[in-house]
């Protein structure tokens, strides 16, 4: 009888879990690079991030600031060694969060792969009730029970209500360096030429810079290649190609890949598994 109560208590999805949750207060001996990844994330970041990269944007973020990071979006968040960082991390999946919520639904519609990345900078009030949060959800010792689930939309409703209570002013954007901010129109260029065959040469060119004093500040402050990330943002966009129905083809077309097995190679690398077999799962 206590088995059967027990069974019940335990909830079942048609996906994968709804989310992953974790609290770290450490020194990484090797920082994560820039990626992007199939589910939303919010960073709640306890210690000063001198060069964050989100999506388009290179800039520096303070300590007790809410990240909202949506799929596919190309990131970094830290990169010094012998540096500790306290946060916590709490991922959403994206495969999940259509599936209860519809795609067109308006709620947290700052979740979804569409929208930009969000800093959310919560008075003291606010933050202390976001710790909370974020707390409790982390000593449930199963994801998968109604109490955890309850403890989760706590967290999104709250999380919702103090959006809805900022103004867009007040969602300020972080002062950014002047070699942040040449990095940033880089980035920015890129995106827009995310469909063309681009090199350091043709960037160095535009902006009227020498390759190898380009490929050094943008190594500097966003902690990757040049090269590594035009191939990161190409893949985020194929992601979201194929998951709009796109075939692989049309995808490595439209992306100006010069053959299929440099595609593939591309996309098994950074995804971790082959764009046909990504199409069907986010598909079927």
């Amino acid at each position: 009888m206590q088995d059967t109560i027990k069974k019940a208590n335990i909830l079942t999805f048609p996906v994968a879990a709804p989310f992953d949750i974790a609290y770290r207060n450490d020194s990484p001996a090797t920082p994560v690079g820039p990626h992007s990844h199939n589910a939303a994330e919010l960073y709640f970041t306890l210690s000063h991030l001198p060069d964050v990269l989100l999506n388009d944007t290179v800039t520096a973020v303070p300590p007790g600031t809410l990240i909202i990071i949506p799929a596919f979006c190309v990131h970094q968040l830290y990169h010094e060694t012998g540096t500790f960082y306290e946060r916590y991390i709490l991922s959403i999946n994206s495969q999940w969060l259509d599936t209860v919520f519809c795609k067109k639904a308006d709620c947290f519609t700052y979740l979804k792969q569409s929208s930009a990345p969000f800093l959310l900078t919560p008075d003291s009030t606010e933050r202390e009730n976001l710790l909370n949060r974020f707390r409790q959800l982390l000593s449930s010792s199963n994801i998968t029970t109604p109490g955890a689930m309850a403890d989760f939309f706590e967290l999104l409703s709250l999380l919702d209500d103090i959006i809805d209570r900022l103004s867009p002013e007040s969602n300020h954007a972080f002062p950014i360096s002047a070699a942040q901010e040449r990095v940033n129109e880089v980035i920015a260029y890129i995106q827009e030429h995310i469909y063309d065959n681009l090199t350091v040469t043709d960037l160095a060119k535009h902006f009227f810079l020498h390759p190898d004093y380009l490929s050094r500040l943008f190594k500097r402050h966003a902690h990757t290649s040049v090269c590594h990330y035009i191939t990161l943002q190409k893949i985020a966009t194929a992601q979201n190609l194929l998951r709009e129905g796109y075939t692989v083809t049309q995808v490595q077309e439209k992306l100006d890949y010069s053959s299929y097995a440099y595609f593939f190679k591309a996309f098994q690398k950074n995804a971790g598994i082959s764009p046909s077999r990504y199409r069907a799962m986010v598909n079927e």
